[in-house]
């Protein structure tokens, strides 16, 4: 009997690195690119900045005429000269002082914060006597506030006294020397530190 025998056949195949020649392949990524979503996400991102851009831009407008309408209008006048419309930034508002003024007195005397002695006028005076005038206020609703003393003879400022006011209410007085002369037209006043008159009391010497 015939021996029988295996034949073995090898196949050497090239492996996905080597090529025929056993050389390495070379390989290529290749990249596609989708228009289609970039597209559609630059337009996504253009349309929120411009909308973030109008909102911005809507708040300022809406301030600027929020800040516009605080602005009152300029006076006009019609043809006869009557105001029309009057601008508040042109106007100097007085305080009342009806409210602020509680009592006002000249004395020839101050004692314990209080005007005694009242004064009668016209006030007689000899022609070499001197004489101390005391102007007494009481003030209210200017605490933290100063306020000024002024003394004139005939128009001219004589003496002037700041006086700061830390209560409410608050008593305050001030005294000016008196001597007779030719023309005895006196006034003392009270003025905010805005220079408005807040109290005046006015008075004449006449001789003995």
């Amino acid at each position: 009997m015939s021996e029988k025998k295996n034949i073995v056949i090898k196949v050497k195949y090239p492996t996905s690195a080597q090529t025929k020649s056993g050389s390495l392949q070379s390989t290529s990524v290749t990249t596609q690119w989708n228009y289609q979503r970039i597209g559609l996400t630059l337009g996504s991102v253009i349309f929120i900045l411009m909308a973030l851009f109008y909102f911005v831009d809507n708040d300022k407008e809406q301030d600027k005429a929020a800040k516009t309408e605080l602005t009152p209008p300029e006076q006009k006048t019609d043809q006869t000269g009557t105001p029309q419309n009057i601008s508040a930034s042109k106007t100097n508002l007085k305080p009342d002082n009806n409210k602020i003024i509680v009592r006002s007195e000249l004395a020839g005397d101050i004692k314990k914060n209080e005007p005694v002695d009242a004064i009668s006028l016209p006030l007689k005076i000899g022609k070499k006597e001197t004489l101390w005038i005391y102007y007494f206020v009481e003030i209210k609703g200017m605490k933290g506030k100063a306020v000024y003393h002024e003394w004139l003879l005939n128009g001219d400022l004589v003496s002037r006294k700041k006086v700061n006011i830390s209560a409410d209410p608050w008593r305050t007085a001030s005294k000016q020397m008196i001597t007779f002369t030719t023309n005895n037209d006196w006034q003392v006043r009270l003025v905010d530190e805005a220079g408005n008159k807040l109290n005046e009391k006015s008075f004449n010497l006449e001789l003995k």
